[in-house]
């Protein structure tokens, strides 16, 4: 019987895998549970066993908490930890996967950090669920990319080049959103490629006329062999300018290379400093705050890096029609009476403005009325003088709205040649509104008005273009 007995326990040990029983064996001389290494489970659950090390018991728990969550995100192919840590540390549990932490185990010895067990069982169909949802995903984003890298390759044999760089950038957008099956959709090699691509390109500049701010700009592939142009490229044309108040602020146009391969700079804003540097550069603003949310700091850093280094000065300095020409200016100031009064806040300003634009006048006061009259009294008194700017403002409304005074002029500035008397520009009518607590602070500050918006049209004839 004896006999009998041992032969039966034989035969069950080696009904026993040697994996199975080297992890039973390996958990009794650790002094650890038998599930630690052999977790147990019914059919349709899956069992995760977390492990935390810790000198603090505490901490040593949360670890193992997060080794589920990161064995359960491995399993899944998706990081659920923004979803259900809280819920897992706080409850025990995961309601989605029907997970519990069904056993749990300390170990505890002197002067050794402690270690922490814990037995997660859940529902496998809903992991599988899971994974399989995310497979598809997964499948659905290769088959994105691929499409994408397909229409950039074709874009970049036609020489459209920012257009490939904008479907490698989408592809990258794509393979930021999750996992991905092969290395060239990978994000990293995505944004290698794009990079490549902006940093092979260059600016052109032909036909540069620093005088009126004119450039034909072009966009070049970088290349051993040729440097073909770049068609259908947005670029950005970027410089400073001034408004009909006296303000400065930044500008920027938009231009095209097209089916040419450049564009011709025309400096269309009439507010252009006429000293400065339009900057032209790639225009993908569009894509720029996608990149910065759709992106992770450290590696989009470097693409947008690239396409903003993908640029070209142009400097400018206009040459204005009253260069070398002395210049002097009166604007005279009427009531809504049509009488002549005193003040000069419309030639202050007007001559504050044509200093900022390099053109110098001399303010003058001519009592007569009539231009041949005006023109003559230069003629005579101003023998150095070649150009005059003479103007006439009057009130034509003034009232009070609110409690607040407006005043509104009109009027004009002309520029004549003394020795012709040749009309050389006009403004045409200029109106200026005022405003102010009481008549005549609304007055002095419409007549300032008038003169700088007299300026800046008057600046828009007085350069070559």
């Amino acid at each position: 019987m004896k006999r009998i007995v041992v032969l039966l326990l034989a035969i069950s040990l080696l009904l026993v895998s040697c994996s199975s029983l080297s992890d039973l064996v390996r958990a009794q001389v650790e002094g650890l549970p038998s599930w630690v290494y052999e977790p147990q489970t019914r059919s349709g659950q899956v069992a995760f066993v977390g492990k935390g090390v810790d000198p603090v018991p505490y901490n040593a728990r949360l670890a193992a908490y997060e080794d589920i969550i990161s064995q359960i995100s491995a399993y899944v192919g998706q990081n659920i930890r923004p979803l259900y840590y809280r819920e897992l540390t706080t409850t025990g549990a995961i309601t989605d996967f029907k997970l519990t932490i069904t056993n749990e185990f300390t170990k505890a010895e002197p002067r050794t950090p402690a270690q922490v067990y814990m037995l997660a069982r859940m529902d496998e169909q809903l992991l599988s669920g899971k994974r399989t949802s995310l497979a598809n995903e997964m499948l659905k984003r290769d088959a994105d990319i691929d499409a994408l890298i397909v229409e950039a390759d074709k874009a970049y044999r036609a020489n459209d080049d920012t257009k490939a760089i904008r479907f490698y950038l989408e592809a990258a957008l794509l393979s930021a959103q999750g996992p991905v099956s092969q290395k060239k959709h990978e994000l990293s090699y995505l944004l290698e490629k794009a990079q490549g691509f902006v940093e092979a390109l260059r600016f052109t500049l032909k036909g540069q006329d620093s005088t009126q701010a004119k450039v034909t700009v072009s966009v070049q592939r970088k290349s051993r062999l040729l440097s073909p142009k770049v068609l259908n490229a947005k670029v950005s044309a970027t410089f400073e300018a001034r408004n009909s108040l006296g303000m400065q602020y930044t500008d920027s146009l938009q231009f095209n290379t097209a089916s040419d391969g450049f564009f011709t700079f025309v400096p269309y804003n009439q507010g252009l400093l006429k000293t400065g540097v339009v900057t032209f550069t790639l225009d993908f603003s569009d894509l720029l705050a996608r990149l910065s949310k759709g992106l992770p700091s450290g590696q989009r850093d470097a693409i947008v890096a690239a396409l903003q280094a993908c640029r070209i000065d142009f400097p400018y300095a206009f040459t204005s029609l009253v260069a070398d020409r002395p210049a002097v200016a009166e604007i005279q100031q009427f009531n809504m009476d049509g009488q002549l009064q005193e003040g000069s806040d419309a030639l202050e300003t007007f001559s504050e403005e044509m200093a900022l634009d390099a053109i110098p006048v001399q303010k003058i006061d001519l009592q007569a009325l009539e231009l041949e009259q005006q023109l003559q009294m230069i003629a005579d008194n101003y023998p150095k003088a070649k150009l005059a700017f003479l103007g006439t403002v009057g009130i034509a409304v003034e009232d009070t709205v609110q409690q607040t005074s407006v005043t509104v002029l009109s009027g004009r500035v002309q520029l004549y040649e003394v020795a012709t008397k040749k009309l050389v520009a006009d403004t045409q009518e200029v109106q200026a509104t005022g405003f102010g607590d009481s008549a005549s602070v609304a007055r002095e500050q419409a007549f300032k008005r008038f003169g700088r918006i007299a300026a800046y049209v008057a600046g828009s004839y007085l350069f070559n273009r």
